[in-house]
């Protein structure tokens, strides 16, 4: 994807606005107007126009890549766009680039963003990182969540993302790519590897998939792991309610739902 060139010949001036908007880009790595709304606390029509005026402008300076999105969430739908940070701005502000990023997997990586968004309202304090993350296993994101309430030592559970859109598919020696990966997830769990990897031995590992259709087809797909490490959670779910019991394992997935701030 080509980047605008910065025009010299217009006053550019970085405001706070404009700096938290590439704070909040380097934290989420790609969000549409309305999603900085929403963590900023500014919903209403007037702040909308006004982060979309930010983010043309970081548009138009070279600060910040788009892509065009075409979004049914709102009452109307309606084209807009999805912003991430250029490489320039990434180096400097953190994160990752997303200047050359596919159309293809826009969905895939806000899918990541709502739930990254989601996770903040959870009364626990957040690490995240979803860049340079491929270290004997490929997550869509890692993260921790630390509850300070409990002795420390005690208090940090460690989580892998996956966010599963596409159809049960690619399929060998009788099993799905999804569950191939999951099964390395299996393999790698406890292990001297996954310690010297990530600083830590015991995980799990959360699979939001569509509806719970595609909820109970791969819990049972995961006959041969069944493990309590699998978390298995539907988009409707997690975005209605992530404090709630939206996830299922494949230990016990016919009866059993576990809350997520659960440890």
């Amino acid at each position: 994807m080509t980047n605008q060139t910065p025009n010299t010949d217009r006053l550019f001036r970085l405001t706070k606005a404009k700096i938290k908007a590439l704070e909040l880009l380097s934290d989420y790595y790609v969000l549409r107007v309305k999603d900085i709304g929403l963590l900023r606390g500014q919903t209403d029509e007037n702040m909308r126009r006004s982060t979309q005026n930010t983010l043309t402008s970081l548009y138009r300076e070279g600060l910040v890549s788009r892509l065009p999105y075409f979004d049914i969430t709102m009452d109307l739908p309606t084209r807009t766009y999805a912003y991430g940070l250029t490489d320039r701005t990434a180096k400097e502000y953190g994160g990752k680039t997303f200047d050359e990023h596919s159309v293809r997997t826009l969905d895939h990586e806000l899918e990541i963003t709502d739930f990254h968004i989601a996770l903040k309202r959870l009364p626990l304090k957040l690490q995240w990182n979803q860049a340079n993350i491929k270290k004997g296993i490929n997550p869509d994101a890692y993260f921790s969540l630390t509850d300070p309430k409990l002795p420390e030592g005690k208090n940090t559970m460690h989580y892998f993302l996956e966010i599963e859109r596409a159809k049960i598919g690619n399929i060998r020696n009788g099993e799905p790519s999804i569950v191939r990966k999951l099964a390395r997830y299996y393999e790698y769990y406890n292990s001297d590897e996954c310690e010297k990897d990530w600083g830590f031995r015991t995980y799990r590992v959360i699979i939001v998939v569509a509806n719970s259709d595609k909820q109970y087809n791969l819990c049972e797909r995961l006959t041969d792991y069944k493990h309590r490490m699998f978390w298995i959670a539907t988009e409707p779910a997690f975005k209605e309610n992530i404090k709630g019991q939206i996830f299922r394992t494949p230990k016990d997935f016919s009866s059993t739902a576990y809350s997520f701030l659960s440890h």
